[in-house]
Parts: C-alpha cells; sequence; structure tokens
C-alpha cells in the first residue's frame, strides 16, 4: 500500500510540473508576424552586454513589407525573413546561407557564410529572439555565449 501512495505522488508531481511548464511549438512566419505585432513597442534592456544589446524600439523596418524584417533598438535586426533556408552567392564575398525557425514565442535565425573569397568573413551564428511574457523578451547569440534581456517600457 505504501509504495502506491509514492507512485501516486509521483505522478502527481510529474503531471503537475507538466501544466505549468511553457511549451515551444513549431510555427510559421505569418503567425509570427501576428505575434511581433502584438509585441511592438519601446523596450528597456534590464540585463546584458552593452556591446550587443541597447534599449530602443522593437519595430518592422516596413510596416507594409515585414519581409524586410525588423529591429530592436541599434543593434539588433533580422532582416530578409523569409520561410525556411535560402541560399545565395553573394559576388566578391561568400556563400551565404540563412535559416529561419518561427516558434510560438520567437524567432531564430542561423547564418553561415563560407567558401568566402577572404577566410576572415566565414562565419557561423544562431541569434534567436523570444517574447518571454507579456512584457519582456529576451534575445540570444548562441556561438557567443550573449543574453539580453529587455522589459517592455510603460507609458
Amino acid at each position: 500500500m505504501k509504495n502506491y501512495k509514492v507512485l501516486l505522488c509521483v505522478c502527481c508531481l510529474f503531471f503537475a510540473n507538466q501544466s505549468f511548464a511553457k511549451t515551444i511549438l513549431p510555427s510559421n512566419k505569418t503567425k509570427f508576424v501576428s505575434l511581433f505585432n502584438s509585441k511592438v513597442g519601446d523596450y528597456e534592456l534590464v540585463s546584458g552586454d552593452a556591446r550587443y544589446c541597447d534599449s530602443g524600439s522593437l519595430m518592422w523596418l516596413d510596416k507594409n513589407n515585414t519581409d524586410l524584417g525588423f529591429r530592436l533598438g541599434s543593434l539588433i535586426s533580422f532582416i530578409d525573413l523569409h520561410n525556411g533556408t535560402q541560399t545565395n552567392k553573394v559576388p566578391d564575398f561568400c556563400l551565404v546561407t540563412t535559416k529561419f525557425k518561427y516558434t510560438n514565442i520567437g524567432l531564430t535565425m542561423d547564418l553561415r557564410q563560407d567558401r568566402c573569397d577572404n577566410n576572415s568573413d566565414i562565419l557561423d551564428v544562431s541569434r534567436t529572439l523570444n517574447f518571454v511574457s507579456d512584457t519582456q523578451l529576451e534575445y540570444l547569440i548562441k556561438n557567443a555565449n550573449v543574453q539580453c534581456k529587455f522589459e517592455l517600457k510603460r507609458l
């Protein structure tokens, strides 16, 4: 009988944790645009490296053409939004591959520059912008261990 009580307690704890866990689900660009539009505003940098992040407006580069991308402050931008993976050869530069992954809380952009004319231009970086709550967002650069947190400014 004692084992059943322990098992019951463990099961209850497991299901309680699952109900509070925030699940990140795949999404698409159209849903991201809608999510983004609900989060546009002025954000204050509350933690992170000022070399990579600064306070400022979260806004579309052109609200009539969201494919152009968006910016947050003056140091963070995601440009040429698209679905999936695109590869382009930039003359006298590199083969540039971008991959966007949209989730129900944000997006990740993987950027790879290889087969470059100049080896110093080779790059492989992953950047993520997540809306962690109604008033908070975070920006991550995976390969550089950069994490910046922002809070929506209240009027």
